[in-house]
């Protein structure tokens, strides 16, 4: 049985480190016979949070809910702005609710930049996930800047061990979910 896992790219950037990890994340999950679907926060941009039910009528809403409710797993990467996910991957998460998500595993992973890690990040990220009955698996992931080269592919090998590893973690979870 294949596994539907979707991909949250957390960043509104264009040529994004998160938009790097979750590429190299998905190459991993399918390499393991997972069936990927990304949402990347720049090309499927969304309004502005304001409770509203006609906001769900937005086509960029409509597929961000359909993509969450289909799955059976998650995988999301946020920088971290000011200490904290991006406003974008919080304006995102707002639009979904416990019943959308529904209990399904995630995985989560941050990349940080100036020094000042990406550790907020996840556990902001955790704490809004934990508040929409996502279970979260303990394993997690920040990748620094200097892990990738000019091209932006992953060089450093122990991130890339941890990414396969965080990969398995949200599979296995997933299939424990499922059986």
């Amino acid at each position: 049985m294949m596994n539907n896992i979707l991909l949250i790219s957390g960043s509104p950037r264009a040529n994004s480190n998160s938009k790097r990890v979750i590429a190299y994340l998905k190459q991993q999950l399918e390499a393991s016979g997972a069936d990927c679907h990304v949402f990347d926060l720049r090309e499927d941009l969304l309004p502005l949070y304001l409770n509203e039910g006609s906001q769900y009528e937005d086509v960029n809403v409509s597929k961000l809910v359909q993509l969450v409710e289909q799955a059976d797993g998650y995988m999301v990467c946020t920088p971290e702005y000011h200490g904290a996910m991006s406003g974008a991957l919080k304006n995102a998460l707002d639009f979904l609710n416990s019943k959308n998500f529904n209990g399904k595993p995630c995985g989560i992973a941050a990349t940080a930049g100036g020094g000042k890690g990406g550790i907020n990040a996840l556990n902001n990220l955790r704490t809004v996930m934990r508040s929409l009955y996502v279970n979260v698996v303990p394993m997690q992931v920040i990748a620094d800047p200097h892990i990738f080269n000019d091209e932006g592919q992953i060089i450093d090998e122990r991130v890339k061990t941890n990414l396969s590893l965080l990969s398995d973690s949200l599979l296995d979870s997933v299939k424990r979910l499922k059986s």
